[in-house]
């Protein structure tokens, strides 16, 4: 989709923090119908969602938009050099050549996890996500333990090349050492990642 000025802005705004279409036609000068127009027409590109928030009460919910990464250039260049590898040497090329990267990736940093606690596993690899841009925290919830991340610098490639994320999921578990549950996906529309820790060790020696 091509975009003009104004839904340039608007990405920028909703990139920064969510809004609503009201406090987008505030911020940029424009009307509320013009803001809605904008903001349906980036929805159906897939480059905004819309949530409902509670304001509390009886109200209606806040319709909040938010951007979703959009594919960059460098994310272009990798889906290409992806189905240019599927077209040489044949289907699943591509997810060996992804598998082999993580195995080195692995290897690199498989020693810095190991000794440690799983709470602080999942921690350091949360703080190891963030700076490479997925804005990912560990969380304890009902007692289980939880990686969830915002954003996924690789949401344009993960569109088209779904073992993505089973690719990364399987990396992640190895890497920590337990097996991970994915409850949502930021590829299939969810507002963001989310897995369950499954320590398997832990399970086994519950009464």
């Amino acid at each position: 989709m091509k975009q003009g000025v104004t839904k340039q802005k608007i990405l920028e705004h909703l990139r920064l923090r969510p809004a609503s279409a009201a406090q987008l036609a505030r911020e940029l000068g424009l009307s509320k119908v013009a803001v809605y127009r904008h903001l349906e027409d980036l929805r159906e590109g897939g480059y905004v969602r819309v949530r409902a928030e509670s304001k509390g009460g009886r109200g209606r919910p806040l319709r909040l938009y938010e951007a979703i990464d959009e594919p960059t250039a460098y994310a272009r260049i990798c889906n290409e050099m992806l189905e240019q590898i599927e077209q040489l040497y044949g289907p699943g090329a591509g997810v060996r050549v992804m598998r082999a990267r993580y195995r080195e990736q692995l290897r690199r940093w498989q020693s810095s996890f190991e000794g440690l606690p799983l709470r602080e596993r999942v921690r350091r690899l949360a703080e190891w996500l963030t700076e490479r841009g997925y804005q990912a925290e560990s969380k304890v919830r009902r007692g289980e333990l939880v990686l969830e991340q915002q954003r996924c610098p690789k949401l344009a490639l993960a569109r088209d090349h779904r073992e993505i994320c089973s690719l990364e999921m399987e990396f992640f578990g190895e890497l920590l050492g337990v097996r991970l549950e994915r409850e949502c996906s930021i590829a299939q529309g969810d507002r963001c990642c989310r897995y369950r820790v499954v320590d398997e060790n832990e399970t086994k020696t519950q009464p």
